[in-house]
C-alpha cells in the first residue's frame, strides 16, 4: 500500500480553499499543517478542514518535520522567496502558477531544487486532467494530422477591482498575462513548443500592467492566436486545428470536462467526470513523484516552466511591462 504523503499549505486565500477541498478527496495523502502571516486566519482555515497544526509564520511550516511537500498558494510576487525557503528546508514544493515573476526567478528556483535534490513543480493543473490527456493522445496519434492553428483565450471582467488589487498592482505581480494569459500560452507551448517568432500587443491599466493582451505565435507550419483580458467576459472555447480535423474544448477550456474531435464534419464528443474540481490530478502527480523520489514531473517539467517564463518575459518586454526590481 502506498504511504501517505503529508502536505502543508502556505498562503490561505481563495485558491488554497479550492485546492484543499480537492486534496481531501485524494487517497493516500493528508493535509497536516497550514501557515499564514495571520495566525487567526490559519486557525480558522485549519478548523474548517480539520487540520492538526496552524502556523502564524511560514518558518514554522518549513521546519515541520512531518510535512513532505508544501503547496505554495501565496501571491505571485511571493512565489520566488517562499519556494526557495521551502526547498532549502528540504521540502518538496508544488507552487501555484506562475512559478516565478520572470525567467531569472524560475532559473534560480530550478537551481535550488537541483542543489537540494528536492521535487519542484509548477501547479499548472490543466495539464494533468483527463481531458488534456485525451487531447494529447488525439494529437500524438495523428487524429487531426499536422497541427496548423490554435486559438485560445482567457478573460473575465475585473475593471471593478481597485488598482491596488492583485490583478493590477505591479508590486503583487499583477496583469492579465501572469494571472490568466499563462493558460493560452501554456496550451500553445504544450502542443507546439517554442515559436519561431512571438508578437504581442497590450492595452495597459493606469498602474502600468496589462489589462488585456493579444499574442501571435508563429511556427514553421503553424500559428497560435492567443488572448487574455480583465476587461470583459467571453465564451472561452479553445480550437486546435489540423490538416485532417479539429479539436474543440468547451468553455471554460482550461477547466472544461467536454472535448470534441471533428473529422470530415462529423463530431465525436467526450465528457469526463472529474474527481472534485480537477486539482486532484496535479495532486496525484505530485504524490507519485514524491513517493518515487523524483525531482520533477515528466508531464510538466522544470524545463517547460522555464520556457513558459521566457515567453512571458518576451511578451512583457515587447510592451514595456516591468515589475519592481526588474531591469528596464
Amino acid at each position: 500500500m502506498s504511504r501517505d504523503v503529508k502536505w502543508g499549505v502556505l498562503g490561505l486565500g481563495k485558491i488554497a480553499h479550492k485546492f484543499v477541498s480537492d486534496l481531501q478527496l485524494v487517497e493516500s495523502c493528508k493535509l497536516v499543517a497550514v501557515a499564514s502571516s495571520n495566525v487567526e486566519r490559519a486557525k480558522e482555515f485549519s478548523k474548517k478542514y480539520g487540520v492538526d497544526r496552524a502556523y502564524g509564520t511560514y518558518e514554522s511550516l518549513y521546519k515541520d518535520e512531518e510535512v513532505d511537500i508544501i503547496y505554495i498558494a501565496s501571491l505571485n510576487q511571493d512565489h520566488f522567496q517562499h519556494t526557495l525557503d521551502a526547498l532549502r528546508h528540504q521540502k518538496a514544493v508544488l507552487c501555484e502558477k506562475p512559478l516565478g515573476i520572470n525567467q531569472h526567478q524560475v532559473s534560480e528556483m530550478i537551481r535550488t531544487a537541483e542543489t537540494q535534490k528536492v521535487f519542484l513543480m509548477e501547479a499548472l493543473w490543466t495539464r494533468f486532467n483527463p481531458l488534456f490527456e485525451q487531447l494529447l493522445q488525439w494529437i500524438e496519434s495523428g487524429e487531426i494530422g499536422v497541427l496548423r492553428y490554435i486559438n485560445a483565450s482567457f478573460s473575465f471582467y475585473g475593471l471593478d477591482r481597485e488598482l491596488d488589487s492583485r490583478l493590477f498592482n505591479p508590486e503583487k505581480g499583477g496583469g492579465s498575462l501572469l494571472d490568466i494569459g499563462i493558460y493560452p500560452l501554456f496550451l500553445a507551448y504544450q502542443l507546439l513548443k517554442m515559436p519561431i517568432s512571438l508578437k504581442a500587443t497590450a492595452v495597459k491599466s493606469p498602474s502600468g500592467v496589462d489589462e488585456q493582451i493579444a499574442m501571435i505565435l508563429t511556427y514553421e507550419q503553424a500559428q497560435a492566436v492567443l488572448y487574455s483580458s480583465f476587461t470583459h467576459d467571453e465564451d472561452m472555447r479553445a480550437a486546435i486545428c489540423g490538416e485532417k480535423g479539429e479539436i474543440y474544448i468547451d468553455s471554460r477550456w482550461h477547466e472544461a470536462s467536454t472535448i470534441t474531435l471533428v473529422k470530415q464534419g462529423v463530431p465525436k464528443r467526450h465528457t469526463f467526470d472529474f474527481l472534485g474540481k480537477g486539482y486532484t490530478y496535479e495532486i496525484l502527480e505530485a504524490n507519485e513523484c514524491v513517493r518515487k523520489g523524483k525531482q520533477q514531473s515528466s508531464k510538466w517539467s522544470l524545463k517547460d516552466s522555464l520556457a513558459l517564463a521566457q515567453m512571458m518575459d518576451e511578451v512583457r518586454a515587447q510592451n514595456k511591462i516591468y515589475y519592481p526590481g526588474e531591469t528596464k
